[in-house]
């Protein structure tokens, strides 16, 4: 029954998120923009249905109609700011001159956000332009401390208009906003060190020429930019340059301007092993790369990773490009049949067979005899801390029960955490023993490491206790609630565990981590105690948790009971 009770509460989350999604792509419904609109157009009374690649009429109380709208939403969602898309309604005039662009919402950092939408010159300055001339919109400078979200807000537009079906023709090189100039020499120079000059071939951006100082061509190379302007690393994209020969094969790779962390670009940038890993590679092979099999550079993994994502969507690129549109498949394309070096499956990488090993033996030690000695127990855990924590990050959390619910399992890309959390989960249903919070989780092996380490013990009281054990289920709650109701705060800040991925980690998983370690060094194991809702809740699905229906039984069935009205309620 509880189980069911929990599969049960995700069935409902995934349920809602798809509800959610489809609302979302829903272009349908202007209503709730409408009093928006008439602050631009004060006779508007309504607006008609429109498709997602048209515009929508606003029309009068006489039907007469008075304009045009467009909302950047769903269509240009894929492209992100500093963390998320923002959705921007534009009203033109029936001459289709836009008369205003304003923010309805967005996912974006709110600091950012309020910059822009605080910024007196920025959206005030596109107003009066064509629908010709939105398409090019490299001469609006980006807000102050806001660059990402303004040029993310300005592609966003860019696409929308370039997708609403109208028989102007639409230019298919328009320069990147966020790397609108040409390739730097200092990072051609890494492909090509005779190089002096570049040149786009054909007006294009994604194919480029590279001449040294007396008009000879060392070498072409292809550009990301603005191809893979929104695929984001640690903190933003950065260009990547891609020296090719004539055949296509690709000859080194260098990372050129960036609004990624420096540092981290540095680390990429001068990793060797890291750059000639590409050297060598076909067409076919780099088109099918899954970036996530691709080892990343130590210290800059994200920003690596993302440099090899931007590789294979160039190429991607360029495979579009050289592909008529009634043709075969060419050796570019990717089809069921291609192989790849890049393509092992991914339970082969080195991380997802060590979190898996690690899983292994610790569920042996926790169910056999093992555990009962204790130099094996203290060398596992020192393994599990610098491991399975500092090393893979690999951890069951509320956040990522969350992350999966909607939009299922990355198993591709996540194998091993796949086996860890159904392990986590599997045993204790089976057996009763929570192997995950004994013998698995990094946290709780440091906690069992510094218990007792100190003199000053604390013992709290029987009341103390009672009210301390209840946090954990309130945080369960809140998690549910989350879920359900889409609210804007992130899972990861009521737990310590991404804080274990120290270079990536906010500034409220740090906090929580530290509080509940220092918690731990007075009152043994208190984090897990009184304030781990995943331990909680592992320990409700346990075989051990007894048969007779209880609190925590009537709490899940609420919640579950809430989840369900939330989904009747639409």
């Amino acid at each position: 029954m509880r189980v069911a009770l929990f599969g049960a509460i995700l069935g409902c989350v995934h349920i809602q998120n798809h509800r959610f999604t489809q609302r979302q792509m829903s272009q349908a419904k202007w209503s709730d923009v409408l009093l928006v609109i008439q602050q631009v157009l004060p006779e508007a009374a309504s607006i008609s249905e429109s498709s997602p690649t048209a515009l929508a009429n606003v029309v009068d109380i006489d039907g007469k109609t008075l304009g045009f709208v467009v909302r950047t939403s769903p269509v240009a969602d894929h492209i992100l700011g500093f963390s998320g898309p923002t959705d921007v309604l534009l009203v033109f005039d029936q001459q289709k001159t836009l008369l205003a662009a304003n923010v309805l919402s967005s996912r974006d950092t709110r600091d950012h956000v309020d910059k822009v939408v605080q910024d007196a010159k920025f959206l005030h300055s596109i107003a009066g332009r064509s629908r010709a001339e939105l398409m090019d919109l490299s001469d609006v400078d980006a807000v102050s401390g806001a660059t990402l979200t303004s040029y993310a807000i300005l592609e966003s537009i860019r696409l929308r208009l370039a997708n609403t079906g109208s028989a102007e023709p639409i230019s298919t090189t328009l320069p990147s906003l966020k790397f609108p100039y040409p390739p730097r020499l200092v990072d051609v120079t890494r492909l090509y060190s005779g190089a002096a000059t570049v040149k786009p071939i054909d007006g294009s951006n994604l194919e480029w020429i590279a001449f040294d100082a007396n008009g000879n061509i060392p070498g072409n190379f292809w550009r990301a930019s603005p191809t893979a302007d929104n695929n984001v690393g640690y903190q933003g994209p950065t260009d990547l340059l891609i020296a090719v020969d004539a055949n296509q094969i690709v000859t080194g790779i260098a990372l050129g301007e960036s609004y990624d962390n420096e540092p981290y670009v540095g680390y990429v940038r001068d990793d060797t092993y890291f750059r000639n890993l590409f050297s060598g590679r076909s067409p076919e092979a780099l088109a099918a790369l899954d970036a996530g099999t691709v080892e990343g550079v130590s210290g800059a993994t994200m920003t690596s990773q993302a440099a090899a994502k931007s590789l294979q969507l160039t190429v991607q690129a360029f495979a579009d490009q050289q592909r008529a549109p009634k043709s075969k498949p060419t050796s570019f394309e990717t089809d069921s049949t291609a192989t790849s070096e890049f393509q092992p499956a991914t339970l082969l990488r080195l991380r997802n067979i060590s979190t898996i090993a690690i899983t292994c033996f610790g569920i042996v030690i926790s169910l056999t005899h093992l555990r009962g000695r204790q130099w094996l127990r203290v060398v596992f855990q020192c393994l599990l801390i610098g491991w399975l924590g500092l090393m893979n990050g690999d951890m069951v959390s509320q956040a990522l029960l969350l992350g999966w619910a909607p939009s299922g399992i990355p198993w591709k890309n996540a194998f091993g955490q796949m086996v860890l959390t159904v392990a986590a989960f599997a045993v204790p249903v089976a057996t009763g023993r929570i192997v995950y919070c004994s013998h698995l989780c990094p946290h709780g092996a440091v906690q069992q490491l510094v218990k007792n380490r100190i003199p000053w013990q604390m013992k709290l009281s029987a009341s103390a206790r009672r009210w301390l054990s209840r946090i954990p289920g309130l945080l369960i709650a809140w998690v549910v609630a989350i879920g359900m109701l889409h609210l804007s705060f992130s899972a990861v800040d009521i737990e310590p565990f991404d804080a274990w991925l120290w270079s990536i980690a906010g500034a409220g998983t740090i906090a929580v981590a530290i509080v509940g370690l220092i918690a731990s060094l007075f009152v043994p194991m208190a984090y897990c105690r009184f304030g781990c809702p995943t331990g909680v809740l592992l320990n409700y699905v346990s075989h051990s948790s007894g048969k007779s229906f209880n609190r925590r039984d009537l709490a899940a069935a609420s919640l579950l009971l809430a989840s369900i009205v939330i989904l009747c309620c639409g």
